[in-house]
């Protein structure tokens, strides 16, 4: 055997040796031996156990904080839809109220305009007097038999049958009232009148024409509009009778009926 040679290590195989102190009354332990490699083996299967459980727990926690802030951002949007959902109810409940404010405004501006039409449709029907103040009126016939307004009362007041021609009213005025028109409308024509002087016509635009015979001036021009009571002649001494007639599509009839008298 050579000097220079180097002695050999010896390598130590490492044993481990498990207890398990049992805690019964017979004072029993059992022991396990294992080997080097087992209990490395043993180890890191231990570690990788406790590693699971440790990232087990961390995933579940990071999951629970993210399940977590999740519910939260559903509440906070359930919060905010349901301010949302009630700001829209409250919009509704207004809308709905101004629905009903613009449906009675609607109803009402109906009921003011058809009302309006009415009372313009009555003021283009000659029902009113045509004289202010007070007169005396006689109904009679204008005949074209005759050539006088007297000779239209005697026809009226003639029992003879054969006598024929148009209604008429013939009032008596006062000096310094006035000839007014019984409606709104446009004055039509105004032409001579053998018998009265002058002749006003008004068109009332509803198949009504107002017709004024007399011998005052005419302060209205033909095309001119007027309404109900406009004056259309003053009368003065030498103007005193007014003959008054009424056409309803190119009809006459009697203005006496026609006519509302007050007071």
């Amino acid at each position: 055997m050579s000097t220079d040679s180097k002695p050999r290590k010896h390598r130590h195989r490492r044993h481990y040796t498990i207890m398990i102190v049992s805690g019964d009354s017979d004072g029993q332990n059992k022991r396990f031996h294992l080997g080097h490699v087992k209990t490395q083996l043993l180890a890191f299967g231990t570690f990788a156990l406790v590693l699971a459980v440790i990232c087990y727990i961390v995933y579940s926690s990071m999951t629970i904080s993210n399940l977590k802030a999740i519910e939260q951002n559903h509440l906070s949007q359930i919060e905010e839809l349901s301010e949302a959902n009630a700001s829209l109810e409250s919009s509704l409940s207004e809308l709905e109220t101004s629905s009903e404010q613009l449906k009675l405004a609607l109803n009402q501006k109906v009921e003011t305009e058809k009302s309006a039409a009415e009372e313009d449709e009555q003021l283009h029907i000659p029902t009113g007097f045509p004289l202010t103040g007070t007169a005396s009126m006689k109904n009679a016939i204008d005949s074209e038999d005759t050539s006088s307004v007297e000779e239209d009362l005697t026809a009226a007041e003639s029992s003879d049958s054969s006598t024929s021609g148009n209604p008429i009213v013939i009032f008596t005025a006062s000096s310094g009232s006035s000839i007014v028109a019984t409606a709104s409308g446009t004055v039509a024509s105004i032409t001579a009148d053998s018998k009265y002087g002058n002749i006003v016509t008004i068109d009332h635009g509803n198949g009504y024409i107002s017709i004024y015979r007399n011998a005052g001036d005419v302060l209205v021009t033909e095309g001119k509009e007027v309404t109900k009571g406009d004056i259309l002649i003053v009368v003065g001494d030498d103007n005193t009778t007014l003959g008054y007639q009424i056409q309803l599509d190119g009809e006459y009839i009697d203005p006496e009926t026609m006519i509302e008298i007050s007071g």
